[in-house]
């Protein structure tokens, strides 16, 4: 063998041995890939449009999706695609796929839902990856999927948390605008009211002037509700819950409900709640009144409102709204009526948000349901479907039976009688306020003395020798606060029986009020005052309705 041959055959075997060793290179990198592809968390599936299915899934795809290896790779990709993509997604993923067809992009990535074999819905984010032949054609494509699920999840909550914080601000804000203007506000309104009285009863003889001071009562009352309804919204109320029949309440108020709506509009009452719920009995009825008047106002061309209530429990697994886990009731208002457009749905409870044409409504009767719900720790829920109606759903918290034991012994022993000219003290900074309601107790029966601050009430009653029957005092002043003239009052006339008044109810000095105590919210007319005086000397009134 020449030199020649021998350097020939030894770059053959160099050849070969190399070519070998590519080989093996080769096959451990093939390996390794199909156990990158078998075993990532990332789901992948090859699909060739050349032969109309698919080529490969791996194990993270399978698991992903609930199907076997070999039911995925004997679907039809287009079918498997419609199939196990949520509707609602599929014509965004639709238009990304014409572009890829068109040869205007190869490649996409999207968030989409994929549903799985048995139905369950969940996140993915996705990425189609297309491999084009000479022509440009799709020859085949991988998509690859990542599990997104909890993270949207978590997003979302994170998202409802904020827009729960925004309109918890917003509630907040709106609460010191209308606080800081309700107090004094009622109190113009007050003076209005009971002059404006005063003056109807005085002019019985000439009907015309009457008649003027009719429309200035009028006007005065719808400005006052105006101002009840910002403060139900702000959830500056005074409530006094109590253990309450929800059926009875509705079965009651739809008696009124049947002449508020037209008589295209049937009312129908499902009552399937077993359990009492705490709550003021005339807030809820208040409720109540406005959800089926917004039913009303969505059903224009009449139809059907149904009335339901039930028991509810909140769990930490299926909790209800945001609650905390405890047992509810609740009450549904659903109506036929034309639903809430999707848009508008965050927005429906806001105060003076409308979709009523004007004139029509203030904005405040949803905004006010709400604010009751939420104070008296409850919850509201809307479900709508554009022309198919909307479902308003409250929870209120369930009552114990010790409770309602409790309430009931209270209202037993209250009843006593009195004798003329009882002593009763009128406590508020305000001198015109002061003034006319000191004026209307006088006219009746009773013995009056008048105090502008509690240190100057707590004065009068130290240097009075006879017994102070009641006091009715602002609840909101400068220095001490009704609830503390109270508490010092109470030292000297341990049964004494006392009547808060107030424009609003500060969070801060508004308490549980006691069986000897009562709560009228200003404006009122004289008369109800001196009703709810007499009445409450008496122990004729009904405690739990004065709130």
């Amino acid at each position: 063998m020449t030199d020649a041959d021998r350097a020939a055959a030894e770059e053959l075997s160099y050849l070969r041995a190399e070519n070998a060793r590519l080989e093996r290179e080769l096959e451990e990198e093939r390996a390794r890939s199909r156990s990158t592809f078998d075993t990532t968390l990332v789901g992948k599936i090859v699909s060739s449009f050349e032969l109309g299915r698919y080529l490969a899934a791996n194990e993270a795809f399978v698991a992903m999706h609930g199907y076997s290896e070999a039911e995925i790779l004997a679907y039809d990709p287009y079918r498997f695609w419609v199939d196990t993509t949520f509707p609602e997604d599929l014509e965004a993923e639709r238009a990304q796929l014409q572009r890829i067809m068109t040869g205007e992009i190869s490649r996409y990535r999207i968030e989409k839902r994929y549903v799985r074999k048995h139905g369950e819905v969940r996140w993915a984010a996705l990425e189609f990856t297309a491999e084009r032949d000479a022509r440009g054609g799709v020859r085949c494509a991988t998509i690859s999927m990542l599990d997104i699920h909890d993270q949207k999840t978590e997003l979302a909550k994170r998202a409802d948390l904020e827009a729960r914080l925004h309109r918890a601000q917003k509630v907040e804000t709106v609460g010191r605008l209308v606080g800081g203007v309700a107090h004094d506000f009622n109190n113009r309104l007050l003076v209005i009211l009971g002059y404006a009285q005063m003056l109807k009863e005085s002019l019985a003889e000439n009907p015309e002037l009457a008649s003027y001071a009719e429309l200035v009562l009028a006007s005065a009352q719808r400005s006052a509700e105006l101002t009840h309804q910002l403060l139900a919204y702000s959830r500056q109320q005074v409530l006094r819950p109590r253990p309450i029949d929800l059926n009875a309440v509705v079965d009651e108020t739809r008696r009124m409900l049947d002449r508020v709506v037209s008589e295209d509009i049937e009312l129908v009452t499902v009552l399937g709640a077993k359990h009492p719920m705490l709550a003021d009995p005339g807030q809820v009825e208040q409720v109540l009144i406005n959800l089926v008047l917004n039913a009303r106002d969505a059903m224009a061309g009449g139809g059907r409102i149904t009335l339901e209530t039930r028991d509810a429990v909140s769990t930490l697994e299926r909790p209800l709204e945001d609650l905390g886990p405890g047992e509810y009731v609740a009450l549904s208002v659903a109506d036929s009526g034309s639903g809430v457009p999707e848009e508008l749905r965050p927005r429906i409870f806001e105060p003076f948000f409308t979709t009523k044409e004007s004139g029509r409504g203030t904005g405040l009767g949803l905004s006010m349901v709400e604010g009751i719900v939420r104070q008296s720790g409850g919850a509201v829920r809307l479900d709508s479907t554009e022309g198919r109606g909307s479902t308003f759903t409250v929870y209120f918290p369930r009552a114990t039976a010790g409770l309602a034991a409790a309430t009931q012994t209270i209202e037993s022993d209250l009843g006593r009688s009195i004798s003329d000219g009882e002593l009763v003290m009128v406590v508020d900074d305000e001198d015109d306020v002061r003034t006319l309601l000191t004026d209307v107790l006088r006219v009746g029966r009773f013995r009056v003395l008048a105090a502008r601050s509690g240190q100057q009430a707590l004065d009068l009653a130290a240097a009075q020798p006879n017994h102070l029957a009641l006091v009715v005092t602002d609840m909101v002043m400068p220095g001490m606060s009704g609830t503390e003239l109270a508490d010092a009052l109470r030292l000297r006339y341990p049964a004494i029986k006392v009547v808060f008044m107030s424009g609003y109810a500060e969070r801060e000095r508004a308490r549980e009020l006691r069986p000897d105590e009562q709560f009228i919210a200003k404006p009122f007319l004289p008369a109800e005052l001196f009703r709810r005086v007499e009445l409450f000397l008496r122990g004729a009134v009904d405690i739990e309705k004065t709130a």
